[in-house]
């Protein structure tokens, strides 16, 4: 009977032990779920979502600046998240998105494990500035917007301004990365955003703005669920199958409509999206209904291309910027490796004497910046093929719709 009794004990033992584990591993994993929004499924229901790159988060909410943003449009939800950096240290980053002017939902610092509630997600906070993607304006309206503390480059020839083949881009830690993917997840999650509308400030406002940067880690977003990504195979498939069909001289009208269908803003000031649809009809290319892998519709666009390539459509000027935008997320080591040629300049806005706006509000590029680029229009053509072939769902429609 003693015997019975002892075995009974260290069964009660072991038992509460284990509930005492599970107790503080539930803790742990609860320390991420936002306080009133609802929560996406977890790794376990949901397998495809890996969670390798993701890490317990703590939420800071002493600097909450509520009263100073609107609430958003009833019917115009949460249907993108952007990505910025600060281009100041913490304390500046802090201060100036608490004190008026531009802001953003969330500040996600250099190092720790805590991160910045800067405005609630059912307001609209001020971090998009003058931008557009699909032809949503204002992307403030519809977006969750994240600044991550990190310089973003500085100028090796020390000068307030510097050209590309002078820049050197500054990293972001291991560990401020993981913090990124593990905010990121939570949002997407929330609110089931589209792997096409999680983009960064240099993708909305391409003639002003270069953040997040080449060194932004959109490939391990990607590979937790979260934005776009195309794989150096999936980039060579649609090489070969661009080159069967089309050949290997690409036009620039060709990569200008690709772009304009992805979501760059490459329009001709005062000229309208049905004109530019009408302008297309004409060629025999429907936004609404030609399929994305129609080659010989595509053939026919690089054909005209060719034989008129002052077609009047796309602004040029603008055209270089969003190749530049799109290179710099989608295919960073070619934009890093490209910059050496550019003679463009980019500007430092850090400031000592400003210490109610953020680099972030101001335009990052230097007057007369003409978006020099020399970047191979077949790869540039492949990767959108390939990234609208690998997520359709809103190809050609908006992040909202």
């Amino acid at each position: 009977m003693k015997t019975l009794l002892t075995i009974n004990l260290l069964l009660s033992i072991v038992f509460a032990a284990c509930n005492s584990t599970e107790s503080k591993n539930d803790k742990a994993k609860n320390i991420t779920k936002e306080k009133s929004g609802k929560q996406g499924k977890s790794a376990k229901e949901n397998p495809e979502l890996s969670t390798v790159h993701t890490i317990p988060y703590v939420v800071n909410e002493d600097y909450i600046t509520d009263e100073d943003y609107p609430h958003r449009i009833e019917n115009e939800g949460i249907s993108s998240i952007v990505f910025h950096y600060t281009a100041q240290t913490f304390k500046k980053s802090l201060r100036s998105l608490t004190t008026g002017g531009n802001s953003s939902h969330w500040l996600i610092p250099a190092s720790g494990d805590t991160i910045y509630r800067i405005v609630n997600e059912n307001r609209r906070a001020q971090h998009a500035g003058s931008s557009l993607w699909k032809n949503r304006k204002n992307m403030n309206v519809i977006s969750v917007g994240i600044e991550i503390v990190n310089l973003g480059f500085k100028c090796k020839n020390n000068r307030k301004s510097c050209s590309k083949k002078t820049i050197e881009w500054l990293e972001f830690p291991e560990k401020q990365q993981k913090l990124i993917v593990s905010l990121a997840k939570d949002i997407q999650q929330r609110y089931n955003i589209d792997p096409l509308c999680v983009i960064g400030h240099a993708d909305i406002a391409v003639d002003r703005k270069v953040d997040p940067g080449p060194l932004f880690p959109w490939k391990m977003l990607a590979d937790n669920g979260i934005g776009a990504w195309a794989t150096d195979e999936e980039i060579s498939k649609e090489i070969k199958n661009i080159q069967d069909n089309i050949g290997n001289n690409i036009s620039r009208l060709l990569v200008q409509l690709k772009l304009y269908e992805y979501g760059y803003d490459i329009r001709k000031d005062n000229v309208s999206n049905k004109s530019i649809e009408n302008k297309l009809k004409k060629i025999n290319y429907s936004l609404k209904h030609t399929a994305i892998d129609d080659y010989t519709s595509l053939n026919q666009i690089n054909d005209y291309g060719f034989k008129k390539p002052n077609n009047n459509i796309f602004d040029d000027k603008k055209t270089n910027f969003a190749i530049e935008a799109f290179i710099m997320h989608y295919i960073p080591s070619l934009y890093l490796e490209h910059e050496k040629e550019s003679k463009d300049e980019i500007v430092d806005n850090r400031s000592k004497h400003d210490t109610e706006h953020t680099p972030d509000s101001k335009s990052d590029m230097a007057a007369g910046n003409q978006g020099e680029t020399d970047a191979d229009n077949l790869k540039v053509l492949a990767t959108i093929q390939a990234l609208m072939q690998k997520y359709p769902a809103k190809v050609r429609m908006g992040c909202s719709y």
